[in-house]
C-alpha cells in the first residue's frame, strides 16, 4: 500500500507542477477578463457546441440560477447567443457567437503554447505518453 501512495503522491505533485505552471502562464491569457466559470463555460460551448443551458450547467456542475447569471454575463459581453431549443419550447439553448468563438481559438492556442513549454523538457517519446493519456481522460460525467 505504501508504493501505491508513493506514485500517487509523485502524480499529484506532477499535476501540482503542471497547475503551477498554467497559474504563472496566465497572465498574458486574452481571456483573462472573464472569471474562471466563465472561461469554462466558452470552453464546454466550444468544445460541445451548442447546449441546452441545463445541459451546459450539468458539465460545469452549477445550479440552474447560477448559470443564468453565467449565460446573462456571457451574454452581455457579446460571447454567447441564447436560442430557442429546435424540439422543446421550454429549453434555452446557448451558443458562441463569432467573438465567443474568436476568445474559445485563442483559449486553445494558449492551452497548446502552454502545454509546449511545460513539457518542452521532455523527449520525444516521453512527450508522446503524456499526451496519449491525456487524450483519454473524459470529463468526470462522461461527456465530452
Amino acid at each position: 500500500m505504501g508504493q501505491s501512495q508513493g506514485a500517487g503522491e509523485a502524480e499529484a505533485l506532477a499535476i501540482m507542477r503542471l497547475l503551477h505552471a498554467m497559474d504563472a502562464a496566465s497572465n498574458g491569457r486574452s481571456a483573462m477578463e472573464l472569471d474562471l466559470r466563465q472561461r469554462r463555460l466558452v470552453q464546454v460551448l466550444g468544445l460541445a457546441g451548442p447546449l441546452p443551458i441545463a445541459a451546459a450547467g450539468g458539465r460545469l456542475g452549477v445550479s440552474p440560477s447560477t448559470m443564468t447569471g453565467l449565460a446573462d454575463r456571457l451574454e452581455q459581453q457579446g460571447y454567447l447567443a441564447r436560442r430557442p431549443h429546435p424540439t422543446d419550447r421550454r429549453a434555452t439553448v446557448l451558443e458562441l457567437t463569432a467573438k465567443g468563438r474568436r476568445l474559445f481559438e485563442r483559449e486553445k492556442d494558449f492551452y497548446s503554447r502552454l502545454i509546449d513549454e511545460t513539457l518542452a523538457p521532455l523527449g520525444r517519446s516521453e512527450r508522446k505518453l503524456v499526451l496519449d493519456a491525456l487524450g483519454h481522460l473524459e470529463p468526470a460525467d462522461g461527456a465530452s
